[in-house]
């Protein structure tokens, strides 16, 4: 085809002219005016195109038509008459015609609906009541009329197809809309085969449809096998992308959206929409969870459910190592992950992921857990395949075929956050420590259970501290039994007064324990004697060790009579500190009335932590204190005012912390102090690299592992040189100081 622009005077008489302004003769204002309107001015504009079929061959047009040898005048017109209308028709009629092939679908639509209530469009009961069930024209006079424009003729694009494009849009804004309504917020077991049924409504009722709208023949069946192809595209991309805006939420659901997510990889599978997911995935995740607000455990049990489910579209991990960076990078930055990682290892009451993790008695240890294919018991057949590139998946959506590395399970993936087994053990150790120094009954069942388990996942090694921990509870409770025996047979026999044992004690190796808080106190007299009592006997026990008593862990438990608000005197049971309990104990002397500053004298302990301390009495309304001529406690009376007793000002932190963590990192520095003073000694003069290098080579196989930075080290090393015990040149090497 061949367009050259010619200028008439007779314009306004050509066929194609008068047939465009008919077409376009006034053209109504109002949308709804507009849509009703356009089949029957396709029919006029038809009936013109069939006026007088004899003069085709003379008429006069605003451009020349060549076909070859196979002219067709009544071709010639019709194109020249859609030529007429493109140029002459404002923007307002392509719009009108995809609003009106809209109305044509949702017409069919609730057609569908009524007489197939299972399937019926809820989306279709919210629209107008005015929306009609029926159309007010012949659908077949007007598909026949297109036809006979060509105006809706896809293979043939260059000539008179002027509709494809709006029939287009009217189906994606179908398509979309439908989707929307089908699947928005449904993750539950109304999600499964979600996706099967919008392919089956588009082959229910959208092929029908077209097929009736292209008149289809032998050549309109290949029309109708790619507009299934390419609508089944079209489902799987709304779909995708509907899903990307909630795939956040689907994961925090799950495993209740596994019906969601299971229809979601059937759409993905359909389309190449992996990338879609994975970019909203991160935003959701920026914008919803890597914020100050969102609870550590919160974070964790996200990373879990983006775990589980990435590994349903890609067993491979590949999409999960994209997916989830910024969540394992905030991971690592939190100071408590691994605290809390570990604790839902130990939860049995919350049952969690983690914790039935940990039970599986088939796991492989840690350090086995990353895939070698070289350590595949079986030979891949002839049908394996490599993994697509990295660039191919990206650009493709293809997920690698590569199957789930069985050994990267939850907790080797906790792990991996950090690169290390070491922090988890050191984190376990701690949680020990604090937990059976807390126990008053020496029940060690559950703790020897899990320290099996961890063995199984850490190695037997890793766990030798822990073990011995454990084994010197069991030994405490022996021993306490054993000398309790031994002093209610000594009193037996010196006919003393049969008193009962109250004293249990915790015996240590305190080399395998993390260090505990050793700070000093003076007992009241009366418990001092109940511990030396228990002291003297052990060192008979077990000649020639002796017990070193840490002073501030404990439980103790009082019995202490206390003013009710109605005045009568009742008995009440307290669970305290030791200090707790020696800071009570003195008001049984001195008329039971004590000052901030006495009270520190006689327990060794400073007036700050006396004033913490003493507030768990006053809160408990047993003293009461007062503030002229100084701060001073009382023991409550009859005569007090019950409620003159809240002063916010005294407080008391009951969450006793018994492992020293401070302590603990003050042990590591003078461990790595003792291996510094040794290189310095040996070889002179070091710079901070080989320092570093040499520290992280030889503490490895020590309890004490290396793991801190170049940037702690430097801050170290320049506090001993300012203890004068190195000295740094101007060059950066640090020798030892010449005494």
């Amino acid at each position: 085809r061949q367009g050259i622009p010619s200028i008439s005077s007779s314009y306004s008489k050509r066929h194609s002219t008068i047939g465009a302004r008919t077409f376009l003769f006034e053209w109504p204002e109002c949308d709804e005016e507009r849509v009703n309107s356009i089949p029957m001015r396709v029919h006029q504009l038809v009936q013109h195109f069939h006026h007088n079929p004899q003069h085709a061959c003379e008429e006069e047009r605003a451009i020349t038509i060549s076909f070859g040898d196979n002219q067709d005048p009544m071709e010639a017109r019709r194109i020249a008459l859609t030529a007429a209308v493109v140029e002459s028709a404002p923007s307002s009629v392509w719009t009108s015609f995809r609003s009106l092939f809209e109305k044509i679908i949702n017409v069919h639509m609730r057609q569908q609906g009524s007489s197939c209530e299972e399937d019926f469009d809820s989306s279709l009961e919210m629209e107008s009541e005015d929306e009609p069930m029926m159309l007010e024209f012949s659908e077949d006079l007007f598909y026949q009329n297109l036809q006979t424009l060509q105006w809706l003729n896809p293979f043939h694009l260059a000539k008179t197809d002027i509709l494809t494009s709006s029939l287009h849009g009217a189906l994606y804004h179908t398509i979309r809309n439908h989707v929307t309504d089908k699947i928005s917020g449904v993750f539950n077991d109304e999600a499964e085969d979600l996706y099967s049924s919008l392919i089956s409504w588009k082959d229910s009722l959208l092929l029908p449809l077209l097929e009736k709208m292209f008149c289809c023949n032998v050549k309109g069946n290949n029309l109708l096998v790619y507009y299934d192809k390419k609508l089944n595209q079209t489902i799987s991309e709304c779909y995708c992308s509907i899903r990307s805006s909630e795939i956040f939420d689907i994961i925090a659901d799950y495993p209740d959206s596994l019906p969601a997510v299971m229809d979601l990889h059937r759409a993905l599978s359909k389309a190449q929409k992996v990338s879609t997911i994975v970019r909203a995935l991160k935003q959701s995740f920026r914008n919803r969870l890597l914020h100050p607000g969102a609870q550590t455990g919160q974070v964790l049990q996200m990373y879990i459910n983006t775990i589980k489910v990435m590994r349903v579209f890609d067993p491979s991990d590949n999409l999960l190592d994209t997916a989830a960076e910024e969540v394992r990078a905030y991971l690592r930055g939190r100071s408590d992950t691994v605290r809390c990682i570990m604790t839902s290892l130990m939860d049995d009451q919350a049952e969690s992921d983690l914790y039935e993790e940990l039970q599986r008695h088939d796991a492989i240890p840690l350090d086995q857990a990353q895939y070698d294919s070289d350590d595949d018991d079986e030979p891949p057949d002839l049908n394996w395949n490599p993994a697509p590139s990295k660039y191919y998946q990206r650009i493709s959506g293809v997920m690698g075929n590569r199957a789930v590395d069985k050994n990267a399970d939850l907790l080797a993936m906790m792990v991996r956050i950090y690169g290390s087994n070491d922090l988890f053990v050191d984190e376990y150790r701690l949680m020990l420590a604090d937990k059976l120094l807390a126990s008053t009954d020496f029940d060690t069942e559950k703790d020897i259970h899990n320290l099996e388990l961890l063995k199984l996942r850490f190695g037997e090694m890793s766990m030798r501290q822990c073990e011995i921990m454990i084994k010197d509870m069991e030994d405490s409770k022996r021993i306490t039994s054993n000398i309790h025996s031994m002093l209610k047979t000594r009193r037996n026999n010196d006919s003393m007064d049969d008193r009962e044992d109250v004293v249990d004690v915790a015996i240590i190796s305190h080399i395998f324990w993390p260090p505990l808080q050793k700070e000093a106190m003076k007992y009241h007299p009366k418990i001092q004697d109940k511990l030396d009592e228990f002291s003297n006997e052990y060192a008979k026990y077990k000649k020639p060790r002796r017990l070193v008593w840490f002073q501030h862990i404990g439980q103790v438990q009082l019995e202490l009579e206390v003013i009710e608000e109605d005045g009568e005197i009742s008995t009440k049971e307290f669970t305290c500190s030791p200090l707790h309990a020696t800071l009570i104990s003195h008001f049984e002397d001195n008329d039971g009335c004590w000052t901030l500053s006495a009270l520190s004298s006689e327990t060794g302990v400073s007036d700050d932590i006396i004033k913490k301390k003493m507030g768990y009495w006053v809160n408990n309304k047993v003293v009461k204190v007062t503030h002229e001529p100084e701060v001073t406690y009382q023991l409550l009376s009859h005569h007090d005012s019950y409620t003159n007793n809240n002063h916010n000002d005294f407080y008391d932190d009951e969450d006793q912390i018994i492992v020293s963590l401070g302590g603990q990192e003050e042990e590591e520095w003078e461990v790595y102090e003792s291996y510094v003073v040794g290189m310095l000694s040996n070889l002179g003069q070091l710079p901070l690299e080989r320092i570093h290098n040499m520290l992280k080579t030889f503490v490895t196989g020590s309890e004490h592992k290396y793991n801190k930075t170049p940037q702690q080290l430097s801050m170290f090393l320049h506090n001993l040189c300012h203890k004068e015990k190195l000295e740094c040149g101007a060059d950066g090497m640090y020798k030892l100081v010449k005494k």
